[in-house]
């Protein structure tokens, strides 16, 4: 084997991009290895992949030339071949002369298995394999082609390759291309008229190193020989390509630093090259701020990490590209930066507080929610009357409605607040911190307001699991619920459902919070229907003037579903298992989701003990739905028109079960005890029986004993079974 070394230097790409580009490089690489005969005896596991903000590089094994390969060219069929009197025919004479060989050396086969006395002319063509250098530049540039990019640009570059413009993701600067120590030949063109154009520029033996380190000679070209020495030089200029060791190394400088683990350092690690921590301090005068505020201005619009000192930030810490050695006028730099904005900061902190948050509730009429859809202040008045809609359904306890009330009355009033206006991220926050200042207020009703936002993942560890409880976590579930089906309903009712990608209001995110609210943060014992709740929140605006192909709360309806099946499908159930719980008729999905819940979990649980038992009754659940009509009225099953001991069994074992109760797993695995009878009844009994009397009473078993497990899950949805 032969190494290979590949390393694609390109202006700064965004951070966030490089880890899915390092994947793609590695796993193309080896697809493309193994399709252009080069992987020998190797696999894929010597494929090593390391990136930074200005590169990608990549080292493998290749082998040293292509495997020579057999190649069947079919000719003509055996009967168009030869004549009456077995000479060969001008298609046979044509065919040989074509492959170089006389018509006898040809051999005979069927070109089609099924068909084996359909006989073909066939040549056996040996095709010699090529080395590796001629090889690679091919798939160099079937590699640079297949990454995939969040964004391409169009940086008006050719390939030769047959398919003409090369946009990437940014430009790209320099290639080392390198098969044991020597240059593989590649050319990247200028695109000029959507042709062909100028050499841009060529493969070779030079990388770069840091742009301005070491001083002096920052940037300048290194030859290479492997991908070890392209680590090697790297380091020596300044820049540490594994993006493990520039992790390492910013994590023990934090620790040194004194900084907690925060997720900010791990954007740190493919923003810079040669990752050196600074340590700069927050005034004194700034750390009464409320902590929130605090890591607002350092984290999203510094992107440093706070570093705590009891109840406050004393300092924080930021990672440079450099080698710390004008690290004291860079922090001061910084902490003039961050001085500024917590200046800011601190002058709308007090100004905000000279009014109390409700007497800010009449500025909403000035905020605009969306222009067909009417101000914030309309919108927090709508959210009173789903709370009201939620006391009225009983599912929201007497002692909670004043709190929830009051929590929608507030939660959208800090928008008008300085301090939003300028440090968005912290609506919500600023509200219930607004709140708590400002004395007497309950702090139930702050909480609620202050996380309303939320919840936006689909974790159940996700915010803000452990910082409600009790009756903070009633209110805050309420009041979410509210603001989240008021959002839904208004962007539906103008037809701004999502499609496809496009989601521009975050309307998947605000359907998904509603799942996670009722799964996670209502109360136990209680729970809203979601379809009365969807049409009080839509009864609050004005009817489409335009009416859409589907009613809106029918299409809110469905959308939930599917909220509801993608956020039980990201905490690991099988898509079956949800899907099948979710089609159960008692309670319907949207009437209590954290039924659905439960219902996956028990359905899950006894799968994973009994799969065959229940594949069989999945099986014999959608024959007995076909049969049934859906429309047909139910009737009552009369065992005196049994004329078969599979009916008498079957009706007995669902007798006995109908009386059974208790948790839905208890419940699944009793029903596992009907595949017997089941079985039998298809077997032994015609259901469409010529006397309508007795085909009726059947096809009524039949319906009881579908409704048994339809209070729990929907089989005919499991293991694919449509």
């Amino acid at each position: 084997m032969a190494e290979l070394l590949i390393e694609i230097g390109f202006e700064e790409m965004p951070a966030s991009w490089l880890p899915g580009l390092g994947e793609g490089l590695a796993s193309s690489f080896a697809s493309l290895r193994e399709k252009h005969g080069l992987s020998g005896d190797g696999g894929s596991s010597d494929v090593r992949v390391m990136w930074g903000p200005r590169r990608l590089a990549l080292g493998a094994g290749v082998s040293e030339r292509q495997a020579d390969a057999d190649t069947l060219v079919w000719g003509p069929a055996l009967k168009a071949a030869k004549d009456a009197t077995g000479a060969w025919t001008k298609a046979a004479d044509g065919f040989a002369k074509k492959n170089g060989v006389a018509p006898e050396a040809l051999l005979t086969r069927a070109k089609d298995a099924n068909k084996p006395d359909e006989l073909n002319l066939l040549f056996v063509k040996a095709v010699p394999g090529r080395p590796a250098g001629e090889v690679l530049p091919e798939l160099l540039a079937a590699l640079l082609r297949s990454l995939a990019f969040p964004k391409r640009m169009s940086w008006d570059a050719w390939l030769d390759d047959g398919k003409g413009a090369f946009p990437f993701g940014r430009p790209i600067r320099w290639i080392v291309a390198l098969l044991d120590g020597a240059v593989i030949p590649f050319e990247i063109f200028e695109l000029v008229n959507a042709a062909k154009g100028a050499r841009l520029l060529g493969s070779g033996r030079a990388t770069h190193g840091h742009r301005f380190l070491p001083r002096g000679s920052g940037g300048a070209p290194a030859d290479v020989a492997s991908f070890d020495d392209l680590i090697k030089r790297l380091r020596e200029r300044h820049v540490l390509l594994d993006p493990a060791e520039r992790a390492a190394r910013i994590d023990a400088s934090l620790q040194t630093a004194g900084a907690p683990a925060h997720e900010i350092a791990g954007e740190w690690r493919d923003l810079v090259e040669w990752p050196t921590v600074l340590v700069g301090s927050v005034p004194e005068e700034f750390r009464s701020l409320p902590v929130d505020v605090l890591e607002t201005v350092l984290v999203h619009h510094q992107k440093y990490v706070p570093i705590p000192d009891g109840n406050t930030i004393a300092r924080f810490a930021a990672v440079t590209n450099t080698d710390g050695a004008a690290g004291a006028a860079i922090v001061a730099g910084m902490e003039r930066v961050v001085v500024a904005r917590l200046r800011d900061a601190a002058f709308f902190w007090g100004e905000d507080r000279k009014r109390t948050l409700a007497d800010r509730v009449a500025d909403l009429e000035g905020v605009t929610f969306h222009r067909e859809l009417g101000s914030y202040r309309q919108k927090a008045e709508r959210l009173e009357k789903l709370v009201d809609a939620m006391a009225a359904a009983g599912v929201l306890a007497k002692d909670d409605v004043d709190g929830a009330r009051e929590a929608a009355r507030l939660c959208k009033a800090d928008l008008t607040t300085a301090m939003v206006r300028e440090f968005t991220e912290l609506q919500g926050v600023m509200g219930g911190l607004y709140l708590e200042a400002q004395g007497g207020a309950d702090a139930d009703v702050a909480a609620a307001v202050r996380w309303h936002y939320h919840p936006v993942s689909v974790e159940e560890t996700a915010a803000p699991a452990g910082a409600v409880a009790g009756r903070a976590a009633r209110l805050f579930a309420a009041v979410s619920l509210a603001d989240k089906l008021d959002t839904l309903a208004g962007y539906f009712s103008i037809g701004e459902m999502p499609t496809g990608s496009r989601d521009p209001f975050g309307l998947r995110r605000a359907g998904q919070g509603v799942i996670r609210v009722l799964l996670d943060f209502w109360p136990q014992g209680s729970s809203p229907d979601l379809r009365t709740l969807v049409r009080a929140a839509l009864a609050a605006y004005p009817a489409p003037a335009k009416p859409p192909a589907m009613p809106v709360a029918e299409a809110l309806d469905n959308f939930l579903l599917e909220r509801l099946e993608a956020v039980l499908a990201a905490r690991g159930f099988a898509v079956d298992v949800v899907r099948a719980a979710v089609g159960a008729a008692e309670p319907a999905a949207l009437e209590n989701p954290r039924e659905v819940l439960l219902r996956a979990r028990a359905l899950a649980q006894v799968l994973g003990e009994a799969a065959a038992d229940f594949q069989s009754l999945a099986v014999a659940f959608k024959r007995a739905r076909n049969i049934l009509d859906k429309d047909a009225p139910a009737t009552a099953v009369d065992p005196k028109l049994f004329d078969h001991d599979a009916e008498r069994e079957l009706h007995a074992a669902v007798v006995a079960l109908g009386r059974g109760a208790g948790a839905y797993a208890e419940r699944l695995v009793a029903l596992r005890s009907l595949r017997a009878p089941v079985d039998r009844f298809f077997d032994q009994v015609l259901v469409m029986a010529e006397d309508a009397s007795v085909r009726g009473n059947r096809l009524a078993l039949l319906r009881e004993t579908l409704g048994l497990f339809y209070r729990i899950a929907d089989l005919s949805r499991l293991g694919g079974i449509a």
